[in-house]
């Protein structure tokens, strides 16, 4: 599926999750501790039958995709193929800050022009589609990093508006934060352009860099219809309107409301045909989806972070389904709103980080299934991947048992003046330790996860109220910042390390720990612009343990990029970062 190069979008961590979520698993050596139990065989990449035992899963390895990768003329034309999603909308807007995300990406990948550079699977590689773009060239003999971008003569928007420099123009324009009224979820690699202009024809893209950006593909990997470019419809105008005027991809919407939407083959489209005729997805909750699944309502299951035993388990009689487990790009966080009540005392967020145990949370959340990983210290950087580094303070990642966390949560309330009450909270004059967790959706993994957060804060004597929520309300909560912590994932990008600043960024919309400052700003953006990757790395790391260090943001865990198929679904699965056209999407032939 396309997907957006220059920033990550989030998404609800339930027992059905969201796509992207989960960070590794590898039987070889990943740069961390990947348990199992024992040899458990090697993964084939169309997954294992669901009928393995949970505990005997084989374990999936680094660089390979698990989505049953078939050439187009090995799968069959006029399929239909319907999948559950977490949401629909309301704001169909993916470049927007509440329509930023998994759920919209997915939803933008098969009707509007986001996938116009493909990606390898271990994101090294970046080729330009050729549905889109003639050819791409950078040039930097003038001083300045100018990008040329020649578009395909036959790209259009589905209204007839040519896909040329204006189309890009407008993109830049929206999203690289020079005009505040646009709210977008993230400026990462926009703001370092100086100009757009047209070239030798309409069609031709020339942008000078103010500073230059690596790897330069990725600044052109989406464009935005030119009447987007007015603010109110950026902002407001795709609530619960898709806007299909403005697609120019494979599919159109043929239908949508808050509970589906079901697309259709675009009869403008220029390069290959769909295979599959029909697509829809159907908003459900995590535990609807089991039954749907076995009723044969829905094609597929899951995704990140689904690959639990509570929704593995309720396959392990059908012999036509099948387990497709990959590593992932992706990470759980407990994100803290500094801005909140007793959470604004730095003493408090730091406790709270102390007490809760990823190991304990990883134990509950995968429970019987073959699966065991070390707690993640970076929300930029795979632990699999080349330059990651375990970047949270030692006074957290030092903490190796329950006891020692439960102590150092109660000496470093103590030592910032706080008591315990009679009920055993913690109190400094008129603050209490005590704070809500928002969670979302139905399943017993989330309530499960949710009590055990709720009671390793009560024994280091902090009050955690759980405030719950339907899947279909969590973008518009989780945007409105009305919370106390929340649970929720990020996807990752190709380009993760250029997204400090949407994450951290003290004047970012997406940065919901409400921590940095304009050092820490001046830091991350210089990292998209350092040309050597292993620079680019070392930058990235040293700006976050700066973040880290606030206790606004905790990692918690990664998991698998699980998702359990009617056997024969081609295309579909983990990838990795891997480019998979939506026309392939459909079911192998016999």
């Amino acid at each position: 599926m396309a997907n957006s190069l220059t920033r990550r979008s989030f998404f609800e961590v339930s027992g059905l999750a969201a796509a992207g979520l989960g960070l590794t698993a590898c039987g070889g050596n990943n740069g961390g501790t990947q348990g199992g139990s024992g040899d458990t065989g090697v993964e084939p990449q169309d997954g294992s039958p669901a009928t393995t035992a949970l505990d005997k899963l084989p374990l999936p390895e680094k660089g390979k995709t698990y989505n049953n990768p078939k050439k187009r003329d090995e799968v069959k034309d006029d399929g239909t193929v319907t999948l559950a999603i977490g949401e629909v909308g309301p704001n169909w807007n993916y470049s927007s800050l509440e329509g930023n995300t998994t759920n919209m990406n997915w939803l933008w990948s098969l009707y509007m022009p986001v996938g116009l550079v493909d990606t390898d699977a271990t994101g090294a590689k970046y080729t330009p589609n050729a549905n889109y773009i003639k050819s791409l060239s950078s040039d930097e003999s003038s001083g300045k990093q100018v990008i040329t971008v020649v578009y395909a003569d036959q790209a259009k928007f589905n209204d007839g508006t040519d896909i040329d420099w204006k189309a890009l123009e407008t993109a830049w324009k929206c999203l690289s934060g020079q005009n505040k009224d646009y709210q977008v979820a993230a400026t990462d690699g926009w703001d370092k352009i100086e100009t757009v202009a047209q070239g030798d024809t309409a069609k031709t893209a020339v942008i000078t860099m103010k500073e230059p950006v690596y790897p330069y593909e990725a600044i052109v990997s989406m464009v935005l219809h030119p009447d987007i470019v007015d603010v109110d419809t950026f902002n407001s105008g795709f609530l619960n309107n898709p806007h299909v005027e403005y697609g120019a991809g494979p599919y159109i919407v043929d239908s949508f409301d808050d509970t589906h939407a079901t697309f259709k083959p675009n009869p403008k489209w220029w390069g290959d045909a769909p295979k599959s005729t029909t697509v829809t997805y159907k908003q459900m909750e995590a535990q609807a989806t089991f039954n749907a699944f076995k009723n044969g309502e829905i094609d597929s299951v899951g995704t990140g972070l689904s690959g639990t035993a509570e929704m593995l388990s309720n396959f392990n009689s059908m012999d036509d389904a099948q387990i497709r487990r990959g590593l992932s790009t992706s990470i759980a966080v407990i994100e803290i709103n500094s801005t909140r009540g007793a959470l604004q005392d730095v003493a408090v967020r730091k406790a709270f980080c102390q007490a809760v145990d990823p190991a304990t949370i990883v134990s509950i959340v995968f429970q019987g299934v073959n699966w065991s990983e070390d707690a993640p210290g970076s929300m930029l950087i795979p632990y699999w991947a080349d330059g990651y580094e375990d970047n949270r303070p030692d006074d957290l990642k030092n903490l190796k048992d329950a006891s020692a966390r439960t102590a150092a949560a109660k000496k470093t309330l103590e030592d910032a003046g706080y008591t315990a009450g009679s009920d055993g909270i913690y109190a400094k004059g008129d603050t209490k330790a005590s704070f809500s967790f928002t969670t979302f959706g139905d399943s017993t993994t989330v309530k499960n996860r949710s009590a055990a957060i709720q009671k390793m804060a009560k024994d280091a004597g902090i009050q955690v109220d759980i405030d719950n929520h339907a899947s279909s309300e969590f973008s518009k909560i989780l945007s409105s910042g009305a919370w106390d912590t929340c649970l929720f994932g990020w996807n990752g990008t190709t380009t993760s390390i250029w997204n400090g600043v949407q994450l951290y960024g003290s004047e970012s919309s997406s940065n919901f720990g409400k921590q940095g400052t304009a050092d820490t700003d001046a830091e991350f953006a210089k990292v998209p612009s350092i040309k050597d990757k292993t620079e680019q790395f070392k930058q990235c790391n040293a700006t976050e343990k700066k973040l880290m260090e606030t206790y606004a943001y905790l990692p918690l865990f990664t998991g698998p990029d699980c998702s359990v198929v009617k056997k024969g679904l081609a295309n579909y699965g983990p990838s990795l970062f891997e480019s998979t056209p939506v026309t392939d999407l459909g079911w192998q032939k016999d």
